[in-house]
C-alpha cells in the first residue's frame, strides 16, 4: 500500500489507539466445577479470538473481592495461565473488579471494552450502578453474559442499561463456554 516503510513512532500511534479487552470471570463458590470448567475453556476461546481482532487483553478474576488482576499489558501467556489456574470460592461482588477496570482503562484511549460473565449476585448494586456510570463516561463499553436469565438482566441494568443483547442471558451451564467465547464477537462488531 505504501512505498514507504513505517515511521519509528509507528508503535507509539498503534498503541495510542489499540483495542484493550478486559474479561472479568466471576470466580465465587457457587462457580465450584462445571460453570468453573466452562468458564475457562470460554476465556481462553474468547483470549484467541480478541487477539485475533486486535484486542489487548486482560483479566479480572472476582468474586467478594479481586482474586486476579492481570492487565491488558500482561503477556497472553500470563493471562492463559492464570485463567488456567482459576479456582472457586467465596461470596459475590462485582464492585472491586469494576474499580480495577475503571483505574486501568479510563486513562487511555481506544476502544475499551469490560466483558463480564457472573452466575448470581453482583453485591453492591448501588457501587457496581456508580462504577458502570464512571466507565461509560470515561469511554469504556461493557459486555455482559450472566448464567440464567435474571442474572443477565441484573447485569444489564447495571452496566449495559441503553443496550439490547439477546446473547447476553446463559441459559445453562453447558452453554456458558460459548457465551463467554462470544463476547468477542462484540469487539469485532465495533472495529
Amino acid at each position: 500500500m505504501t512505498q514507504y516503510r513505517p515511521g519509528r513512532y509507528l508503535a507509539v500511534v498503534q498503541q495510542h489507539l489499540a483495542g484493550r479487552a478486559l474479561l472479568c470471570i466471576d470466580v465465587s463458590g457457587s462457580m465450584d466445577g462445571a460453570p468453573l470448567h466452562a468458564a475457562i475453556a470460554g476465556g481462553l476461546d474468547f483470549l484467541v479470538e480478541a487477539r485475533d481482532a486486535n484486542y489487548r487483553c486482560g483479566l479480572v478474576l472476582w468474586n467478594g473481592r479481586v482474586v486476579a488482576h492481570l492487565p491488558t499489558t500482561s503477556p497472553d501467556s500470563e493471562v492463559r495461565k492464570s485463567l488456567r489456574g482459576a479456582h472457586a470460592g467465596g461470596g459475590t461482588n462485582l464492585a472491586p473488579a469494576l474499580r480495577a477496570a475503571v483505574d486501568e482503562l479510563a486513562p487511555l484511549t481506544g476502544d475499551r471494552v469490560v466483558c463480564v460473565f457472573g452466575d448470581g449476585d453482583v453485591g453492591d448494586a448501588h457501587a457496581v450502578a456508580e462504577l458502570a456510570k464512571q466507565a461509560r463516561a470515561a469511554g469504556i463499553r461493557f459486555v455482559v453474559r450472566g448464567l440464567g436469565r435474571g442474572v443477565a438482566d441484573q447485569l444489564a441494568e447495571l452496566l449495559t442499561p441503553l443496550q439490547h443483547d439477546e446473547a447476553r442471558s446463559v441459559s445453562d451451564v453447558t452453554n456458558v463456554r460459548g457465551a463467554i467465547a462470544s463476547m468477542a464477537s462484540a469487539l469485532r462488531a465495533r472495529r
